[in-house]
């Protein structure tokens, strides 16, 4: 198959795929000089270069510089993590590390009006001159920085909550270190400084550890050190031991908590402190319903901590296909109306896959055997695409849509593969004349529409399957077919 020059797209022609409808200017330069042509002007007119003070032509660094030192607007940056410092510098030597794309978010004040731009950089060389041009869009992301911050705002309103429940009820936290190569270290909050009777609140976190360690009772020493293992093994323990309390003398305190393992380096506990004396001394009955109510509250506390915790794994699950372990098609739509999506950016080919008379595997076999037959796929797919910088999605009952990025060669040859990948499954079927699991397989390479890339890809798999199934077809080969595809 000869190269289609549509796929030779020029780093003007893919920035013009990547601007944003919402975006509020954009602008390129050259990373060997930082020289930008022309003035920088919104969409709204707002004229930046005027705004700034920046000559026409003006360079990179300069506005950077220009914009941090401004007296009128108090500017706050969060720089992409690949890097350290925005500048002309900056860029190539994130280029030659392999970075492609960058992000600042920017939080501009002035008075009480706060606006969040974010700013993408994408970096490409030019084939002629062998320079690396930086193309950079600007987005406003107000509204949906303000709703993260009101939605942060309102879940570490429910820890506190939960921390002044723990304080009502005679409760104070903590957190010990104890890292390799570092002393060990506490931290607390105000009522375990009162539990432990501490006035100097300057004490450091070495101090404060100190101070608590020293205070237990020699006999009880043991048992807290038993349980300190027992947390670092089980991940979490309790304990009561006997502590000496510098105004009131010996004190029975309850402690629990929970460890996380440090890879190489130790642990970090976390837990609580409580002075049940009374209870221990008094009424053991009213001890046990004290300890069943932390008991609650530590739970409740710790299950929305998981819950912030598992966002992210929540919105991985709700993109994958729960039967094949496939990305799912709702995954696929949103990245494919992504703009600043890396994959829809580097699309290189897409291919549409089908399960050969799936309907008879059913009808013959059973649903359940059509089931095992979709994971086992799902599986195969899933380390393919690893391996092969692609992504598979479940596009609908046995149809799979398989996306390859930033690579333009060798899709006959990677198309022939999969057919056969699936058939070396030798998922075995009487009713079919392979005698095995097969697959019709269509692809094409022409990237110029990408909402047209899976009608073509579709309309090849259809004629793959015509032609006797088992095998690809390359939507691009019209000279083996009778009439027009699509």
């Amino acid at each position: 198959m000869g190269k289609n020059k549509e796929l030779i797209i020029g780093s003007r022609a893919r920035l013009f795929d990547l601007i944003l409808e919402d975006s509020q200017y954009m602008f390129s330069f050259d990373t060997s000089d930082g020289i930008i042509e022309g003035q920088i002007v919104s969409k709204d007119g707002i004229n930046y270069s005027e705004t700034l003070g920046l000559s026409d032509p003006c360079n990179f660094d300069d506005i950077i510089g220009r914009t941090i030192a401004s007296k009128k607007l108090k500017v706050a940056y969060a720089l992409d993590s690949s890097v350290k410092k925005i500048t002309r510098e900056g860029l190539i030597k994130a280029y030659k590390a392999g970075k492609r794309r960058l992000e600042i978010k920017i939080c501009i004040a002035k008075s009480e009006d706060k606006r969040y731009n974010r700013l993408v950089m994408y970096l490409d060389k030019d084939k002629e001159s062998g320079h690396i041009i930086c193309y950079v869009l600007c987005q406003d992301i107000t509204a949906v920085e303000e709703q993260w911050l009101r939605e942060n705002a309102t879940a570490q309103g429910l820890i506190n909550d939960t921390d002044q429940v723990l304080s009502c009820a005679g409760v104070g936290i903590w957190y010990i270190s104890l890292l390799k190569g570092e002393k060990p270290k506490m931290i607390a909050n105000a009522k375990m400084y009162e539990l432990m009777g501490i006035k100097d609140t300057v004490m450091t976190e070495e101090e404060v550890y100190d101070f608590w360690f020293g205070r237990i009772k020699k006999s009880a020493l043991p048992s807290v050190l038993m349980s300190v293992t027992e947390m670092a093994r089980k991940g979490m323990s309790e304990n009561t031991y006997i502590w000496n309390h510098p105004e009131l003398g010996e004190r029975y305190v309850r402690c629990g908590g929970t460890a996380e393992r440090i890879k190489g380096k130790g642990y970090i506990f976390r837990g609580y402190h409580s002075d049940v004396t009374d209870i221990k001394k008094n009424d053991l009955k009213q001890k046990q319903m004290l300890a069943d109510a932390l008991e609650e509250t530590r739970k409740q506390k710790e299950l929305l901590q998981e819950a912030l915790d598992n966002y992210k794994q929540a919105d991985y699950d709700r993109r994958r296909d729960f039967l094949t372990g496939l990305r799912n098609r709702q995954d696929m739509f949103e990245m494919l109306n992504d703009s600043l999506s890396d994959v829809r950016s580097n699309i290189s080919a897409m291919f549409m896959m089908d399960i050969d008379n799936f309907k008879k595997l059913n009808d013959h076999y059973g649903h359940t055997m059509g089931d095992e037959c979709l994971k086992k796929i799902g599986a195969a797919l899933n380390e393919f695409a690893e391996a092969n910088n692609m992504y598979f999605y479940r596009y609908g009952g046995e149809e799979v849509l398989g996306i390859a990025v930033n690579e333009h060669e060798g899709m006959d040859e990677r198309a022939d593969r999969l057919v056969k990948l699936i058939y070396d499954l030798n998922i075995k079927r009487e009713d079919s004349e392979y005698g095995r699991l097969t697959v019709s397989l269509g692809y094409t390479t022409d990237t110029s529409d990408l909402d047209k890339m899976i009608d073509k890809a579709d309309a090849a798999m259809y004629r793959a399957k015509t032609n006797g199934k088992n095998q690809a077809v390359s939507y691009e080969r019209r000279d083996l077919y009778n009439e027009k595809l699509v």
